[in-house]
């Protein structure tokens, strides 16, 4: 076997180990690159209804996400951690954004359904059935 370096021999265990600590640093790097919690935060608001979150919302969670805690009144979620998701998820659940009742009163406010679901749901809600034809008609 010819590695990497040009060598042949066997693969021994420093170069399977050079391979895991390797991929282990580039995990880390992207894990703990600027734009994740963002993402991450954004993402998983979407998921749970709030396709239009503000920018304090956002920020509030991704405070969560990158100090690992979220305080909310006398109670602490979360490890303490950097990418904490007990921490992130408290954050939007118990955000003021989340618990206001006048907010959800809002016409913006809440879930807005991706295009295909809503065509899907409304052929569903319609019983339509689709009819494929055993022949065709016309020229080939």
């Amino acid at each position: 076997i010819t590695d990497y370096a040009g060598s042949s021999g066997d693969v021994g265990e420093q170069t399977v180990r050079d391979a895991q600590y390797e991929t282990e640093a580039v995990i880390n790097h992207y894990f703990y690159q600027n734009n994740v919690a963002p993402f991450m935060c954004i993402r998983i608001m979407q998921r749970f209804g709030f396709s239009n979150p503000s920018p304090r919302f956002v920020a509030s969670c991704v405070d969560a996400f990158r100090s690992g805690i979220y305080n909310s009144g006398t109670v602490l979620f979360g490890s303490g951690k950097y990418g904490s998701l007990e921490a992130m998820v408290a954050s939007i659940f118990l955000d003021r954004e989340a618990t206001d009742v006048a907010v959800s009163q809002d016409p913006s406010f809440g879930s807005v359904r991706e295009p295909m679901l809503k065509i899907t749901n409304l052929m569903r809600s319609m019983a339509y059935q689709t009819s494929i034809p055993t022949t065709l008609d016309g020229p080939p």
